[in-house]
């Protein structure tokens, strides 16, 4: 049985593996929120976390392009905590368990938390690669709120505007 880790592109599938590994239940995000940090940290990138809550990862432009305007990056970190009835699983201590069926990727038992894990996998994977940035990169992980995603909400000065994915039509 192959894993997701022979997926393509293998540098998402491979940061995918790694969030399955950290348990992050809707409200408890201290392990996904210290992984992600040390992930940019490891990178020599600012990393952060703001008043909000969100994990800010910045990667600067490449030399001459500094003053273009920056994109910014967001998913949200979290996953919905379900399980089968008859599935023995701690959301807070356990990591999912993923194999592939045919062409998907499942999870034994549980949610995937593909939702928005892939969202973030597919960001820092961006935000760690070692190609030049024709602009900066700020790489924005919330915690999703049940109505809308409203815990980040604030964009610094030099970063295009904010376009929610409800907003854009994205998320429909």
């Amino acid at each position: 049985m192959s894993t997701i880790l022979s997926l393509a592109p293998q540098n998402v599938w491979k940061h995918f593996y790694s969030l399955t590994q950290i348990p992050r239940p809707s409200g408890h995000m201290e392990k996904i929120t210290a992984f992600l940090l040390g992930f940019g940290k490891e990178l020599g990138l600012e990393s952060f976390v703001d008043e909000a809550g969100n994990v800010i990862i910045r990667k600067p432009a490449t030399p001459g392009m500094e003053n273009r305007k920056g994109v910014i990056l967001q998913a949200h970190m979290d996953m919905v905590p379900q399980k089968n009835n008859d599935t023995v699983h701690d959301f807070e201590k356990d990591p999912i368990e993923t194999y592939i069926d045919g062409d998907r990727v499942k999870a034994k038992g549980t949610t995937l938390g593909a939702d928005n894990g892939l969202g973030c996998s597919c960001y820092y994977g961006r935000v760690g690669s070692k190609r030049p940035e024709t602009r900066s990169f700020g790489s924005s992980y919330h915690e999703r709120r049940r109505n809308r995603h409203v815990r980040c909400i604030r964009l610094e000065a030099g970063y295009t505007e904010r376009r929610d994915s409800f907003e854009s039509g994205l998320g429909r």
